[in-house]
């Protein structure tokens, strides 16, 4: 489905028109299954290289889970999507969404930092990602540019008169190579990031994006230390212990999502249920 941006303010038809759209998920396999964006929310620039059963990456630049938050919330929140291919065939996507909306969605309650959104989209455009699976290899950009659409906006409903009915344009992401590859490739994933975005940590926020891809969890428990090093490396003494403080704060959100960990033993269980002979995941 091709969205042409064409007229002015039409909430409506952008409304509908992502009804008929292909759902594009808010993330896919490898960008959950493997640590493009690093488990924490206070990522430095670097250049990484990491390798799991899944694939092996190599990223340039500063990502992190507050990144994924961002970029899950701008998917789940978009009015709609332009998709089209350009001569050589490559699949291109631009998301049109209201900045408004995505970061009060972000905010947990509080007056979302502007300075600290737009910082968060520069390092989106300005990573670099090479991405090896067993079924693809991919290299280049997460996300090409933002720009403001010149077609569409929203009208306020501010009381206040200098502000009331003003046309605030939305705005439209322009998604890189890599993105646009795994979209077209990949089992992607559809959920609210909110209950993910409320965890305090930038681990439990990863070990739960990496859990939601997998189909089937060990009735046993996931070894702790074991799933957490599919996702981050070197992660003895100090840092250890400074991973399982950061999921002991989270241990109650984790629990509402149908997480339990053992401390005591290191182990991680995900909450099942059996109905009809089929094994349900609670989250």
């Amino acid at each position: 489905m091709m969205l042409t941006f064409n007229t002015e303010d039409k909430e409506k038809e952008l409304t509908e028109l992502r009804k008929k759209q292909e759902d594009i998920g808010v993330t896919t396999e490898s960008l959950s299954r493997l640590p493009v964006f690093e488990p924490t929310l206070k990522p430095q620039f670097k250049e990484r290289v990491f390798e799991n059963a899944y694939g092996r990456i190599f990223v340039r630049g500063r990502l992190g889970q507050s990144h994924k938050n961002v970029l899950e919330t701008i998917l789940y929140k978009r009015k709609a999507y332009k998709s089209y291919k350009d001569e050589e065939g490559n699949r291109h996507i631009e998301v049109i969404y209201s900045e408004y909306e995505v970061k009060k969605y972000l905010s947990k309650g509080t007056t979302y930092n502007k300075e600290g959104y737009q910082s968060l989209i520069e390092d989106l455009k300005l990573a670099y990602v090479e991405i090896e699976t067993k079924e693809l290899t991919v290299n280049g950009k997460l996300v090409e540019e933002k720009t403001l659409s010149t077609k569409y906006s929203k009208r306020t409903k501010s009381n206040l008169p200098s502000l009331k009915g003003e046309k605030i344009p939305y705005a439209i992401l322009k998604l890189g190579n890599v993105i646009n590859l795994l979209i077209s490739e990949e089992l992607k994933f559809t959920y609210d990031p909110r209950a993910i975005i409320n965890l305090a940590s930038g681990v439990s926020q990863a070990i739960v994006r990496y859990l939601k891809t997998q189909k089937r969890h060990p009735r046993t428990g996931y070894h702790l230390k074991e799933l957490i090093q599919s996702l981050e490396e070197n992660i003895e003494g100090q840092k250890w212990y400074n991973i399982k403080t950061h999921l002991k704060k989270d241990t109650d959100k984790l629990k509402n999502l149908g997480i339990v960990i053992d401390f005591k033993k290191d182990r991680l269980f995900v909450m099942q249920c059996y109905a009809n002979g089929k094994v349900e995941n609670l989250f």
